[in-house]
């Protein structure tokens, strides 16, 4: 089956089957204290509620808490959009056992980039370090300056800073997401795809797939080719190799 392997199926359909899309891709939540969840609540492309929902209640299985955390943007606060986009709301249906947590707010962590482009050092939230399970949920879309935004640069979110574009942008962002790919790995990324949803275990591969949804060649996207490149591998080789699967 292999890590690199993604599954394209109906928005409808991954709502109503996560656990079981889950599993085809190797992904299992053993019996963890906590998982996090980073939805793009602050970013320009906002994913589907009832996805958001069905993630929670499958963590919800073997976690004892879910927290749906995000980061302040130049654009949005998160508490403003936990509320705005029906987050709060959904929280009631599920008790204490799930919070939305502006991550910004929490104690940062400095962690070595072990091959750096831009970055040798990134202060993250301590949530994203030590919470046992990290779902990454973006809206695939276009982007000015990375030409894709999706699983990587979704984790570009993660960083606590409410002016970070200002801060990174002149860094080149693409690095600055080749960066954070090195050390934040998540264990499973579903993407908002419009009526369709991508999931996969390799948020690598799963933006691969994503690009076809907005018409873009992957191999143009930096910050892809230098995550594949990171790896050791030519983003050329790792297009053609990886397993794609449609239901």
């Amino acid at each position: 089956m292999g890590l690199s392997r993604a599954i394209v199926c109906d928005l409808n359909y991954a709502v109503d089957h996560l656990a079981e899309l889950s599993q085809e891709l190797g992904f299992k939540v053993e019996r963890v204290q906590r998982a996090l969840v980073k939805p793009n609540i602050c970013g320009l492309y906002h994913p589907s509620l009832d996805l958001l929902s069905s993630i929670v209640e499958f963590l919800l299985l073997n976690a004892e808490s879910v927290v749906i955390g995000e980061t302040r943007s130049m654009m949005h606060e998160p508490k403003e959009q936990f509320e705005k986009l029906g987050v709060v709301p959904l929280l009631k249906r599920f008790g204490n056992r799930v919070k939305a947590v502006d991550l910004s707010d929490d104690e940062r962590v400095e962690v070595q980039v072990p091959n750096p482009h831009a970055l040798k050092k990134i202060a993250l939230p301590r949530t994203v370090l030590e919470s046992d399970v990290l779902v990454n949920v973006p809206k695939v879309g276009t982007h000015s300056t990375t030409r894709l935004t999706c699983a990587l640069k979704n984790l570009f979110g993660l960083l606590p800073e409410k002016r970070k574009y200002l801060r990174y942008h002149p860094l080149g962002m693409d690095k600055v997401v080749a960066d954070i790919a090195q050390i934040v790995k998540p264990d499973l990324n579903i993407v908002d795809a419009g009526s369709k949803t991508i999931l996969g275990v390799d948020a690598l591969a799963v933006d691969v797939v994503a690009c076809k949804f907005v018409d873009l060649n992957p191999l143009i996207v930096k910050h892809l080719r230098l995550a594949s490149e990171d790896r050791n591998e030519k983003l050329e080789t790792f297009v053609k190799k990886f397993d794609m699967v449609e239901l």
